[in-house]
């Protein structure tokens, strides 16, 4: 029961507030309506003898003129800080573009740099390439058709983009290209080199070229004949040592020959050592280049101290001075 009172008691009060509230905004608009209702007289009174002029103006068209002056005030200021904002935009864009057109300029002869850089390289690597027996068809002069469509739009408004972009992408193409050059480079070095490394390419023995190859006189029989390798003068047991890697195929002794060894090579390379005063090793046995396999004698035929010394690539002997010294590793 007493919370039933209490809610109509704060019911009455807010009724009260909100008439009392009525009360005072009805009385406020009359006084403002009563003040507007009132007016104001204007007089210009002239110096000369024509009447004076009365102007009769109320407060309401007074406060509706100065409203108007306001909001006309507003909208100007407004129009006017929009304006100096546009300008301002304005100037910063073409400050912008100022430096955009710097930026490009200086992008570009970067560019430039580097397509030269890159063009420098590519034709180092490319010649590189063919010199070491790589096939000339793989090597690319450019884009090839796309030259023709850059040539075609010269002249156009966008020729200086297109050209831009055409460096771009020939560079993109000769890096890759290059790239792959590279690495046919390495794969031919590794065996151009392994190829080196097999081939018989230094002395078998410290000395002198006694009988070189090809047709001479032998000092034993006094007649010309065929030398099939290299004879070369040394001391009488001087090392002999493998002028490549290789294997021992075949060993043994003849009158003619005195001892001799033969060792196979990768690639058909062949190498024979004779006129030995004694062998070292033995057959199917691995040597190293420069591993000792024996040691210069003599033979019953030839009372000479030397080691003949031949190279051949499957049946046919090849001159075994263009090897010595002539190919490095």
């Amino acid at each position: 029961m007493e919370v039933k009172q209490r809610l109509h008691l704060i019911f009455y009060r807010l009724r009260y507030k909100v008439q009392e509230w009525k009360l005072k905004l009805s009385q406020r608009y009359e006084d403002l309506d009563k003040k507007g209702r009132e007016r104001l007289t204007i007089m210009v009174i002239p110096h000369t003898d024509r009447r004076t002029i009365n102007f009769v103006i109320s407060y309401k068209a007074i406060s509706v003129f100065i409203g108007i002056m306001v909001v006309l005030l507003v909208i100007s200021a407004v129009n006017v800080l929009s304006h100096s904002g546009s300008i301002h935009q304005l100037t910063e864009l073409n400050l912008t573009n100022k430096d955009f057109i710097r930026q490009s300029s200086k992008m570009k002869e970067e560019v430039n740099s580097l397509h030269e850089t890159i063009q420098y390289y590519y034709e180092r690597i490319s010649n590189l390439y063919i010199k070491l027996g790589g096939d000339p068809s793989r090597v690319s002069k450019g884009m090839g058709g796309q030259a023709g469509q850059f040539l075609a739009l010269q002249g156009t408004p966008q020729s200086d983009i297109t050209d831009e972009s055409f460096r771009i992408k020939e560079d993109i193409h000769n890096l890759k290209l290059s790239s792959e050059l590279s690495e046919e480079i390495i794969k031919l070095i590794k065996k151009r080199k392994s190829i080196i490394r097999n081939t018989p390419s230094i002395w078998p023995t410290k000395g002198y070229v006694l009988f070189p190859f090809g047709k001479y006189i032998s000092p034993v029989t006094g007649k010309e004949e065929l030398n099939r390798g290299l004879d070369i003068g040394s001391f009488p047991g001087a090392e002999v040592i493998a002028t490549a890697p290789g294997i021992v195929f075949d060993t043994g002794y003849s009158p003619a020959t005195g001892y001799y060894v033969k060792l196979s090579h990768r690639f058909g390379w062949k190498t024979i050592y004779s006129n030995l005063d004694r062998i070292r090793v033995k057959k199917n046995e691995k040597l190293s280049k420069g591993d000792i396999l024996g040691y210069v004698g003599k033979s019953p035929e030839n009372p000479i101290y030397h080691l003949h010394y031949e190279v051949h690539v499957g049946t046919q002997a090849l001159n075994p001075f263009s090897f010595l010294n002539q190919i490095q590793e």
